[in-house]
């Protein structure tokens, strides 16, 4: 006699039955019918050429051959929750490298603050930090990872999520206030000395956007990173655009006036489209995004949030 082939699934509902006692009240277990149980047992039955079960009006009893299989079934089930468990334990220990690549400010402000809660929760995953003026090329594979304050990133090969937009406005020192007062207005910035960008960092918006409103305004010093700009505008040579998240964070230095909208600039963190999946890249993308969100993000916007230190609030002159 030629019996069908045995369909491995069908074991779970023997197993059931068995531990239940009746289809009935594993039905109840699995989530399923009692006919959807009986069903599966005759087809298990049908295979074997055999009795699984002797029925009575009390429920269901193993037979010899019952007992063969429902040992075998509690084997695969032993198997299949032990693969769980270690398929858990490998997510909880991920591994692999992250080329990430960002802009100095970014890497200061946002990045850097946040590596050692990640690494704590992933000691496996270290992350290769490049900054640099010129872009990388995700697609092509030289970062995996990439924060950029820029329009919408273009092209095939990465995926792209934007996070919450970058303030910026016009700051000064607290001393340079003090001396030349503090201009509250677009027009209020005629007349006051600046403090420029060169090279790449000239063709920022917010620059720009600062010697068009003070037209023939004295640039005592240029420098061509952030971190000079800000040493500038702490010795008090004059005022200076900043990003918030920056600006907010030094002490010494106040807000001239309300972040003006024409400077939103939006962030896009963008991951190599071949590895989003990867386990490691995943986990190092995600985490940054929520803290992202969280520090630039609106109030509740990341339920994180108060695992990650938020850059201090907005100073405007004589606060403390």
């Amino acid at each position: 006699m030629q019996y069908g082939p045995m369909q491995w699934d069908d074991l779970r509902y023997v197993l059931a039955v068995a531990r239940a006692g009746s289809a009935l009240r594993a039905a109840s277990v699995l989530g399923v019918n009692q006919t959807t149980v009986l069903r599966r047992l005759d087809a298990l039955e049908a295979a074997l050429g055999a009795p699984v079960f002797e029925r009575s009006t009390s429920g269901q009893v193993l037979t010899r051959v019952g007992r063969l299989v429902a040992e075998a079934a509690e084997r695969m089930d032993e198997q299949a929750r032990a693969l769980d468990s270690a398929i858990a334990a490998q997510r909880r220990t991920l591994t692999g490298s992250v080329r990430f690549t960002t802009s100095e400010v970014l890497a200061g402000r946002l990045v850097a603050p946040c590596m050692r809660a990640f690494h704590a929760l992933y000691p496996g995953i270290p992350v290769e930090l490049i900054t640099a003026d010129e872009r990388l090329d995700i697609a092509r594979g030289e970062a995996d990872v990439a924060l950029r304050a820029a329009a919408r990133p273009e092209g095939a090969g990465i995926v792209a999520q934007r996070m919450p937009d970058l303030d910026w406005t016009v700051y000064c020192s607290r001393g340079y206030a003090a001396d030349r007062g503090l201009p509250a207005t677009r027009d209020a910035l005629r007349g006051h000395d600046l403090v420029g960008l060169e090279g790449r960092m000239g063709q920022l918006p917010g620059w720009r956007w600062l010697s068009a409103a003070a037209p023939g305004a004295a640039v005592p010093v240029r420098s061509n990173s952030f971190v000079s700009l800000v040493s500038n505008l702490k010795a008090g040579l004059g005022l200076g655009a900043l990003p918030t998240i920056i600006g907010d964070a030094e002490p010494e230095l106040v807000r001239c006036l309300p972040p003006p909208p024409e400077l939103t600039a939006e962030l896009w963190l963008i991951v190599r489209e071949e590895l989003k999946t990867e386990p490691h890249v995943r986990a190092f993308a995600d985490f940054l995004a929520n803290y992202v969100r969280g520090t630039c993000g609106p109030p509740g916007a990341n339920d994180r949030r108060d695992e990650n230190p938020s850059p201090p609030s907005p100073r405007r002159l004589g606060e403390q």
